[in-house]
């Protein structure tokens, strides 16, 4: 059976290879995209099972690209955990308003991650 596809969208590409590192460990096949524009293109092609997504991204940032991958019907109905060092209350409301299922904040704990998978992810 094929691995599960993980996107994450982020800047840093640190996050993202720290993403990579505990998402690999479980088997997952993790997907990379350093913009919101470049995440959008990879949500279309590749229809992963889930959407680890930056808020704060230069050009097009999380919320925008949320709000677009749940306005199309192709990728409306895959989940989008938002990843951020912006922790606020205000943020937080914001990505429940565009679709997202889901917040953690950076620095993230591997324990959080997990809980994320278990959430969303059912076993193979």
């Amino acid at each position: 059976m094929d691995k599960q596809k993980v996107l994450v969208v982020d800047d840093h590409r640190t996050v993202a290879m720290l993403m990579e590192a505990v998402l690999k460990l479980r088997g997952f096949q993790v997907l990379y995209a350093e913009s919101g524009a470049a995440g959008l293109e990879l949500a279309q092609s590749e229809m992963p099972t889930l959407i680890f997504l930056d808020i704060m991204m230069p050009g097009m940032d999380g919320f925008k690209v949320c709000e677009l991958l749940k306005q199309n019907p192709a990728t409306k109905n895959i989940p989008v955990v938002f990843l951020s060092a912006r922790g606020e209350s205000v943020a937080i409301d914001r990505g429940k308003e565009v679709g997202g299922e889901g917040f953690i904040k950076k620095p993230f704990k591997t324990l959080e991650i997990l809980g994320v998978l278990n959430r969303f992810i059912k076993s193979q």
